[in-house]
């Protein structure tokens, strides 16, 4: 090459000859701009939270509206059955449009819309925020397929309920697989107490064996009227012999029985082989149960449970549990139309089982309900009654109602007025677990959206009128 400047011709390649400046050691460095790296980033969420959720992660390396796809496998065997989700990312540093703490929504291309509602197995949205490990998920063809939602074109996040996250693994498993064969959920190697329904219990060493003329409960009952003493429920007729858990002479049964009293040992009619004595034992603890609770308590002959007692002017009854919370164990309801009237009365109800398992009695608690019309005569609707607050309330309500009646058995101080019982009641039993469950896995319905678990009952709040029946503020 010659130089420019002799005069010479020849091939010009410098800058100068242009009349410009040759580009600074900068500008020749190739660039990828922030809205790529942060593209990255998401995919790379995706990924890596895809992975905590037991499943495999899938890159598209050219895609026309999708990014990837989920494989879903069991997180227990390992096991896959070719079932695949696709997924489209969003990611920003910023907020989305309409961000807040709670929610937010993500405006979509009507053509990605139909690109997405063209496929045949489900597609995903999935907006994230890479700096801080946040994101959030919507099953596309289930929100497109609302008309309203399509002519907008408008995704609306819930950030509570939406969250990408090893806890959305189940409602995965069910998008992409409603009608299969049922997943096993994963359990976490972490240590969890459980809390059953089994109250120990401490019996007598001796119950009572003497004389009767009588042949039916109902004429026991009416001796003790007529005695004009306390009616009590703890006895047995078998064969001639009223048996009792305190001698007969020393109660309103003395007008029952004729002849002396015997004692018997109850640990040799525990541990006896006749069928007989044991099945007299379960039966003569049934009642002491019922007699220990005679002073709160109704007993429903049909039904086989005791319920709390109407108060005697039909107010709301309340008892402490063990937490200090006060709970309604009546509650008069009234009518919509005419509030001045009562339309029925809900009472805490409790059913239960005696068992002994290795020498130690225990009492399998079942908290129920019961409903009348004035706090005495069934209510008409009872069936009706008791099988919708069955399908509305969840575990914690159960658990919270054993624990009331297990408290309120135990007799605790300041739960209601002190009173002596025949049998001595402990607490619930519990175990731990090295290995736990998300809860959430279990309780899904997979034909219901993300937010479909939100209806559950806690300590401090109940989902609707029937469930806060045991529980108000103190």
């Amino acid at each position: 090459m010659r130089d420019a400047q002799a005069g010479v011709s020849g091939t010009v390649t410098g800058w100068p000859a242009f009349g410009l400046l040759p580009p600074c050691e900068e500008c020749l460095l190739k660039k990828i701009d922030a809205s790529a790296q942060i593209g990255d980033g998401g995919i790379a969420l995706i990924h890596q939270l895809v992975n905590k959720m037991g499943f495999t992660w899938h890159e598209r390396k050219t895609d026309a509206g999708i990014d990837g796809e989920i494989e879903l496998r069991n997180p227990v065997t390992g096991e896959v059955a070719n079932r695949l989700i696709l997924v489209q990312s969003k990611a920003t540093d910023r907020r989305f449009p309409g961000e807040n703490d709670r929610s937010f929504h993500f405006p979509c291309k009507q053509a990605d819309v139909a690109y997405w509602m063209s496929a045949d197995v489900p597609v995903l949205l999935v907006c994230s925020h890479p700096q801080t490990g946040e994101a959030w998920w919507m099953h596309v063809q289930g929100w497109f397929s609302d008309p309203a939602h399509r002519a907008s074109g408008r995704i609306d996040f819930d950030k509570r309920t939406q969250r990408f996250d090893s806890e959305a693994a189940h409602r995965l498993l069910n998008l992409a697989d409603p009608h299969g064969r049922a997943h096993v959920t994963a359990a976490e190697h972490r240590d969890e107490t459980l809390t059953s329904n089994l109250l120990t219990v401490t019996i007598p060493g001796l119950l009572f064996s003497t004389p009767t003329p009588l042949r039916h409960a109902r004429e026991v009952y009416e001796r003790q009227r007529e005695a004009g003493g306390e009616v009590r429920d703890d006895f047995l007729l078998r064969d001639g012999w009223l048996y009792s858990w305190l001698p007969p002479q020393q109660t309103a049964l003395a007008s029952s029985v004729t002849g002396a009293t015997d004692a018997i040992d109850t640990a040799g009619w525990a541990a006896s082989a006749e069928p007989a004595r044991q099945r007299t034992l379960v039966n003569l603890l049934n009642n002491a149960l019922r007699q220990d609770v005679t002073a709160d308590c109704d007993w429903h002959r049909g039904r086989k449970v005791v319920y709390f007692r109407a108060t005697d002017d039909l107010a709301p009854r309340k008892i402490r549990s063990a937490s200090g919370r006060q709970r309604l164990v009546f509650n008069p309801k009234p009518k919509k139309n005419d509030p001045d009237e009562i339309s029925y009365c809900q009472h805490a109800a409790l059913e239960w089982q005696f068992l002994q398992v290795d020498g130690q009695w225990l009492c399998a608690l079942t908290p129920t309900y019961h409903y009348t019309r004035d706090g005495r005569r069934d209510s008409l609707y009872l069936s009706e009654l008791l099988t919708g607050i069955k399908q509305r309330e969840r575990n914690p309500a159960v658990y919270h109602l054993t624990r009331m009646w297990a408290v309120y058995l135990h007799s605790y101080d300041g739960v209601l007025d002190p009173r002596e019982t025949i049998l001595g009641y402990g607490d619930l039993m519990t175990f731990t677990a090295n290995r736990a469950i998300n809860d959430a896995a279990w309780l899904a319905d997979p034909r219901s959206g993300p937010d479909s678990d939100l209806d559950q009952d806690t300590e401090d709040d109940g989902p609707g009128d029937e469930l806060q029946l045991f529980e108000v503020e103190a």
